[in-house]
């Protein structure tokens, strides 16, 4: 008999898809509660699980470690807690080796009232997904609610994605692109146009994932399907290039990838590119002149969208992915952005999957022996900050800089402030504030230093390793 998966809670929903009797805790830890204690403040009761119930079970007989995210509980956002969650789970993934670990996913994104500590805790979650491939355990994402922000980048750097009929995936909500321009791209109370670019249907019809019933018995048979696939974290990371270059091309002939090596290069004003040549026309990749220490340049007034990230992806692939000495090699990521493209035109591209596959052609290089350090040199902001600098084990940061986790109007819309209040939150609150201190308190930052050139970073890299 169908059984639909969407309608059930998520406990319900793992003990769907797994064989009977099955389901049982990973480990104590998981297990423990996990209630958010930056809720109170809000005047919102937290829930022990934080939204996300972890279960490990057996599917068609086949070892699995599931996690299911609650829509129900403050639309699934990944708070701290949650975050942590699902970054254990990664990382038990890395000792168990089940056959293949699956996220049940359902999120708005980031939690909002957690913004710092949030985005933080969801970069390493994502770190640890990506490391997890390539260490060879397989990774599937099934959408069983709409997934918006940095939870569609998460569910996009798993192996495969699916979604059940009637979801949607977006970076950047319907609301959030006609805020910023206009119900020219897209009017937020048009059901049909919202369908038609964040839509399980459009997005199976642009190639971008599958589609399946939203029956149990047709996802356990997903799942199982998976089984024995070796292919290795390196081509896969490299297939992807391809079908994301595939994508881009057809959507927009114009704006090819030899466009963008034509492109003429912004050179950084910044002592850390002294010393160092662009290895390409659009100066997205610099190298030392003198040693391999490559560097990668911020996209400075330009929002980093599906053109950016494939620009700056084809360069890494091509000049470290395939060296085969790295001993000594670095790659530092400079960061200094207004954030991720919030376009409909990004969104039709699913921008999501090119900034998910940013942060994987990251993973490889740390997989393979690169040393990667982040600079926050200016703006650190949103997407854009989460699969870049914040995907190096540490980040520098200068005096000045600012993360901008959520933009202020996003917080008003949802907490109501006084915008004097909400000023004062955002320079001086520590989970809402823009200043690096604040991001630096939670752990974001190794060390904020005065002034920044590439002997120091160096030296701090040397040092910190």
């Amino acid at each position: 008999m169908m059984r639909a998966l969407r309608s059930l809670a998520p406990a319900a929903r793992v003990a769907a898809l797994a064989d009977p009797g099955t389901v049982s805790r990973v480990d104590d830890g998981l297990a423990a509660s996990r209630p958010s204690s930056l809720l109170a403040r809000w005047g919102i009761a937290a829930q022990e699980d934080d939204g996300v119930v972890l279960a490990s079970a057996t599917v068609l007989g086949a070892p699995v470690l599931l996690a299911a995210q609650d829509e129900r509980f403050l639309g699934g956002s990944a708070g701290v807690n949650h975050a942590h969650a699902l970054r254990g789970l990664f990382e038990r993934a890395l000792d168990l080796r089940p056959a293949v670990v699956v996220l049940l996913a359902a999120s708005g994104g980031v939690r909002l009232h957690e913004a710092n500590p949030a985005e933080f805790a969801l970069a390493r979650a994502l770190r640890a997904l990506l490391d997890l491939r390539a260490a060879g355990v397989r990774v599937l994402s099934l959408g069983v609610g709409d997934i918006f922000g940095g939870s569609s980048i998460l569910a996009c750097a798993a192996d495969r994605i699916a979604l059940l009929p009637g979801t949607r995936l977006g970076l950047s909500g319907p609301k959030v692109i006609e805020l910023a321009h206009g119900r020219g791209q897209i009017d937020a109370s048009d059901a049909g146009a919202v369908a038609a670019l964040f839509g399980a249907e459009a997005r199976a019809g642009a190639g971008a994932v599958e589609i399946l019933a939203d029956d149990h018995d047709v996802v356990r048979a997903w799942i199982a399907s998976d089984r024995g696939n070796d292919e290795s974290f390196e081509r896969r990371v490299h297939a992807m290039q391809l079908r994301l270059a595939k994508r881009l091309f057809g959507h927009d002939v114009r704006r090819d990838s030899a466009d963008a090596r034509r492109a003429p290069a912004e050179v950084p004003p910044m002592p850390l590119f002294a010393g160092g040549d662009p290895v390409e026309p659009g100066g997205w990749l610099w190298r030392d002149k003198k040693r391999p220490v490559w560097l990668s340049r911020p996209s400075g007034r330009h929002p980093f969208g599906p053109r950016e990230a494939h620009a700056l992806d084809a360069e890494l692939l091509a000049h470290l992915a395939r060296e085969e000495r790295v001993d000594g090699t670095t790659l530092i990521l400079v960061e200094d952005s207004p954030g991720h493209e919030a376009t409909a035109d990004a969104e039709a591209l699913c921008v999501s999957q090119y900034l998910a596959q940013h942060a994987a052609v990251v993973a490889l290089l740390r997989a393979r022996g690169v040393r990667v350090a982040g600079v926050l040199a200016g703006t650190g902001h949103s997407a854009a900050f989460f699969v870049n600098a914040l995907q190096a084990p540490n980040v520098y940061a200068l005096p000045q800089a600012r993360v901008v986790a959520m933009e202020p109007a996003a917080i008003a819309r949802v907490t109501g402030l006084d915008p004097a209040e909400l000023m004062t939150l955002i320079e001086e609150d520590p989970a809402l504030g823009h200043p690096v201190r604040h991001f630096g308190a939670w752990g974001g930052i190794k060390r904020i230093v005065p002034e920044m050139d590439r002997e120091r970073l160096l030296s701090l890299v040397a040092e910190e390793e």
